[in-house]
This record gives C-alpha cells, sequence and structure tokens, in this order.
C-alpha cells in the first residue's frame, strides 16, 4: 500500500489544464467547419463528388452550407475546393439538430447556452448510461477516455453509470442498428423522469455511413463528429448541465 502511495506521489498530476486551460489538441484536428461566404453551387458540387457522406452538403436558399450532423470530419472537401476550412473550434455540440448545420458567410460563433430547466435542475451531476447501437467503437473508446486521469470527467460530477436506473441520460453511439432498436428503446425506457438522450457521433445523429435508425425520443444534446474529440465531448457535456462552460 505504502509503495503505492509513494508512486501515485512520484507521478504527479496526470489531468491536463482543460478545462478551464485551452485543450491540448493535435496539429490536424478538425473542428468546425467554415464556408466561404461567395462559395457557389458549383463548388459545392465539387464537394459533393468526394465527399464520403450522402447529404452531408448542400445549397439552399441561396447559401452553400454543411451538415456537421451527418458530416465525418475526414476533410475530403477541403481538399477538393479552398471555399471550406477546418477549424480548431472544438465547441460542437448543440442543443437542437437544426443548430449543427454551417452556412456560407458565418463570420462569427458562440455555442448554445442551456435554457432547459430540468437539465439545469442536474446542477452539473450527469449520470450517463452508455448505448453502443450498432457503433464502430471509435465513439465509445473516445468517451472512455474521459474516466481516464489524462480527462478526469468525475471532477465536474459526470460519470458513466452500470444501470440505466441509476441514469439521468443515455449517451447514444452508433447508427441504432435493427437488432439495437428494442435494446435501445427498452434501455431508455428505464432511466427514470426526467430523462435525457444525448446522441455522440455522426452514426447516432443521422446515420452517418449507414442508414438512419431510429431515436426512441427528441434528443437533448447532440455532440458531432467521427468520433468527437474527448475535449469536444466533455465541454458539451458540462455546457450541458450547466447552462455554460463559464464559470464551472
Amino acid at each position: 500500500m505504502f509503495r503505492a502511495l509513494l508512486s501515485r506521489l512520484k507521478e504527479g498530476c496526470r489531468t491536463g489544464a482543460f478545462p478551464p486551460g485551452k485543450p491540448n489538441l493535435p496539429p490536424d484536428f478538425r473542428g468546425r467547419p467554415k464556408l466561404a461566404a461567395d462559395t457557389t453551387a458549383e463548388d459545392v458540387d465539387a464537394m459533393k463528388a468526394v465527399c464520403p457522406v450522402s447529404g452531408a452538403l448542400g445549397f439552399e436558399e441561396g447559401k452553400a452550407c454543411l451538415d456537421m450532423g451527418r458530416c465525418i470530419f475526414c476533410g475530403r472537401c477541403a481538399e477538393a475546393c479552398s471555399k471550406v476550412v477546418f477549424t480548431d473550434e472544438y465547441r460542437l455540440g448543440v442543443f437542437r439538430r437544426e443548430d449543427l448545420v454551417v452556412r456560407a458567410g458565418e463570420e462569427t460563433y458562440e455555442p448554445p447556452v442551456q435554457t432547459d430547466p430540468e437539465a439545469l435542475a442536474l446542477k452539473g451531476s450527469l449520470a450517463l448510461r452508455e448505448v453502443s447501437a450498432g457503433g464502430c467503437a471509435a465513439c465509445e473508446l473516445d468517451a472512455n477516455v474521459l474516466g481516464t486521469p489524462a480527462w478526469d470527467m468525475a471532477r465536474f460530477g459526470i460519470s458513466f453509470v452500470a444501470s440505466p436506473r441509476h441514469a439521468d441520460a443515455i449517451y447514444l453511439t452508433g447508427p441504432v442498428s435493427e437488432n439495437m432498436q428494442t435494446a435501445l428503446d427498452k434501455t431508455y425506457a428505464a432511466v427514470p423522469e426526467p430523462k435525457f438522450l444525448i446522441a455522440a457521433g455522426a452514426c447516432a445523429i443521422s446515420g452517418g455511413l449507414y442508414a438512419q435508425g431510429h431515436l426512441p425520443a427528441a434528443t437533448s444534446l447532440y455532440i458531432p463528429g467521427c468520433p468527437p474529440h474527448p475535449a469536444t465531448t466533455l465541454e458539451a457535456l458540462i455546457r450541458f448541465t450547466r447552462g455554460t462552460i463559464w464559470p464551472l
């Protein structure tokens, strides 16, 4: 026992400075995309030609748009057309599906503030029951690291629990395959009221590269990505129950 304590003292703190410090993002990190105001229909067609996801790019009401709920952040569109760039904005979580759509010419961005009184009533404490509904395990693995010393989401009152009866929300990953639909419905039904559904990753939000599944209820939080970066997920979960990430 003494040796274990001594070893921990020698190791020191392994938790990153985020938050409140900025996250340590990799050099090739692809965050919130930005479309130039003068993006044409021809530009969109060029991007769609290399995009592996149907419906991620479009042109509506005279403006080009990119749906982060479908985007897998592969970057092929940026390679094919200079009118789109992926920024280092990692705060991607939103509370409404329509807020995942990025439109050409948007110069400024601030993540939405939580206003749902039932979510705010959790007062920063959030118990999650993870449901992997046919995913590839990428989203699941990146969510798992949030429990390690590097991220330590428990210091913010966030944890994964073994039973849906102990949970506040379902943390859903994967495209909701036919074989997982009943399991997801039953798990969601077992969560006590008030309950929430959090869709993490393109597959859970829109089906991603796969056919669209059917969510059991209205989704309360969307965290885009393929998979979402741990900083993106942690920031979104904190903001979900605190209104805003600042102050903690």
